[in-house]
């Protein structure tokens, strides 16, 4: 028997693609804009949120980065709500955080912030849920649909 013949032995499955951090990112900022407000603007509970994008644009100095206080790990997203920083990394489905992450998601909590990994705008929406932070309830979370 070929190979071609076993392969067609086969039953197809049609696995569904890992979605990248980038669109993830931009499904939870379109979340955030609807159920908060704008990035950048306070919302009329007293809600702030907005993002980095903290890809390595190292460019032709290595080190400038980290010499302004950019340091490898930041989380990409941030909340302020009465008074309170709240930091998520936005991580892909099959996404790991790195030692850097790990090490600046200690920091946030040994200073009493709070620190959260959204995979989706769902899981995003289920952290602001549970850390208290008031949003419009535009949209209903899956798990609780």
């Amino acid at each position: 028997m070929s190979a071609v013949q076993r392969a067609a032995r086969k039953p197809f499955k049609l696995v569904a693609p890992i979605m990248r951090e980038h669109p993830i990112q931009k499904q939870i900022a379109d979340a955030l804009r609807l159920e908060i407000a704008p990035a950048g603007k306070v919302s009329r509970r007293g809600v702030c949120w907005w993002s980095v994008d903290h890809a390595n644009y190292a460019g032709e100095v290595p080190g400038i980065r980290h010499s302004r206080g950019i340091i490898a790990g930041i989380p990409g997203l941030y909340v302020l709500c009465a008074g309170r920083a709240y930091f998520v990394e936005i991580k892909a489905e099959d996404g790991e955080m790195s030692d850097a992450q790990r090490s600046v998601a200690s920091a946030v909590l040994a200073s009493r912030g709070l620190f959260g990994v959204a995979r989706s705008a769902d899981e995003m929406l289920a952290l602001l849920d549970a850390w208290n932070i008031p949003r419009k309830g535009i949209i209903r979370r899956a798990s609780v649909a």
